[in-house]
């Protein structure tokens, strides 16, 4: 019954008889994380998100395309024009020059916003190994509550043994065994409720890695190894170069290139053209020439330019803003994750193996008669209440260890490892 004889967290017969379709080589977090990368929807989205990104890049660096105009003037009108004798037939050809480096500029934006959704895809990665990582803590955290309530049924079964022999020897009532085979019900509905609900995390886990079925074998790791964490400090500067906050510095590019684009777009592009004019009227051929520049450029643009320049000012208070949460939210982790871990080390150094004693106590003084059912009950509940506490502190520790580095970008979740490959 030891909860250090087995680690709890990698025990094999966490998973249930029932589930034997689930049997196979034990699945570790590296696994998880590969399959995730490999198989998740989410890089398939963000691939083809950079992909038209690249293709606004292209669409960006075309220049306007010439144009070519055919122009009948003075026919099938009426007198004179009334038939084409009298026509003006013009071929013309035509380009627009633009000018303020628009093209340049709609290159610069193009790039800007590629960027962006590159940082994107980067907290969209690391958002996705966190919640792969919460998911696989979970998972082992239910194979350890479901070795616990195992465990509590073997005890159930065997009291109930016990009282009835004691029955039989007129030593107990027969209130006793009745209690005794509550206890052993009660103990058979705890366990099929840590049966469903290993069932469930393990889908969860699968979900998160891209699969629809749950094709792997029990989880691997150990919950009771707590890796260490650097000092407040540390990870507050460390934090600074995530891709949380690096996207601010992504789209204050992009703002200030759409400022860039807007202001170059006050400047007017002159349209040229030239071609050549038939007049019917005369047999004759000449050449004609134009040239033209929209009015008032400047002025019609000023509205973008402003939301530009706006746009661009808001940058910096986000940040200052997302910088304020993250550092609050980052503290408080941390203190719950250190709480974590004196309670953690309290449970399994001095509470689980005090209320072991103390099951093993009073198991042997019912055998003699020296205690009631009533107390052998209550101290196989403490037994099994305080163990159950102990994997959700240790859980805990982990998953704040796992928030702690997603709100730093740790490019991958802090080791969950089986303890003979630890150091």
């Amino acid at each position: 019954m030891s909860v250090f004889g087995t680690p709890l967290a990698i025990a094999a017969d966490a998973v249930d008889a029932h589930h034997a379709e689930h049997s196979g080589p034990h699945f570790t977090l590296a696994e998880a994380l590969a399959r995730a990368e490999a198989r998740h929807p989410l890089f398939a989205s963000y691939r083809a998100q950079l992909e038209a990104a690249d293709a606004r890049a292209v669409q960006a660096g075309i220049r306007p395309a010439p144009v070519l105009g055919l122009t009948v003037e003075n026919a099938f009108g009426t007198g004179e024009v009334s038939g084409y004798s009298t026509a003006e037939t013009t071929l013309g050809f035509s380009q627009l020059i633009e000018r303020g480096g628009l093209r340049d500029r709609r290159i610069e934006a193009a790039a800007a916003g590629r960027e962006q959704v590159a940082t994107d895809a980067q907290i969209a990665h690391l958002d996705l190994r966190a919640e792969v990582a919460r998911r696989f803590v979970h998972v082992l955290s239910d194979q350890a509550q479901l070795a616990i309530t195992r465990e509590a049924t073997e005890l159930a079964r065997s009291t109930l043994a016990e009282v009835e022999r004691r029955v039989a020897a007129a030593r107990a009532p027969l209130a006793e065994r009745s209690r005794a085979q509550v206890s052993l019900e009660r103990a058979y509905l705890a366990q099929e409720h840590a049966e469903h609900e290993l069932l469930s995390s393990r889908r969860h886990l699968a979900a998160a890695t891209g699969t629809l079925e749950a094709d792997f074998g029990p989880g691997e790791g150990d919950l009771l190894h707590l890796p260490p964490v650097a000092d407040f400090d540390a990870l507050l500067a460390q934090m600074q170069t995530t891709p949380d906050l690096l996207r601010f510095a992504s789209e204050t590019r992009l703002r200030e290139s759409e400022l860039r684009l807007a202001q170059a777009r006050r400047t007017p592009g002159l349209t040229l053209g030239a071609g050549i004019r038939r007049l019917e009227a005369i047999d004759d051929v000449g050449l004609m020439f134009s040239a033209s520049v929209p009015l008032f450029g400047a002025s019609r643009e000023r509205g973008n330019v402003l939301e530009s320049e706006a746009r661009l000012a808001q940058v910096g208070p986000e940040r200052e803003q997302a910088m304020l949460r993250a550092q609050a939210r980052l503290y408080e982790i941390w203190q719950e994750l250190n709480h974590a871990r004196v309670e953690v080390e309290a449970q399994r150094e001095r509470v689980v193996p005090a209320v072991e004693a103390a099951l093993a106590q009073t198991r042997h003084a019912y055998a003699r008669g020296r205690y009631s059912l009533l107390e052998l009950r209550d101290a196989q509940a403490e037994w099994a209440t305080q163990r159950r506490r102990l994997i959700e502190a240790a859980a805990e520790y982990h998953g704040h260890l796992i928030e702690i580095q997603r709100l730093t970008g740790a490019p991958a979740p802090g080791p969950i490892a089986t303890e003979s490959s630890q150091p």
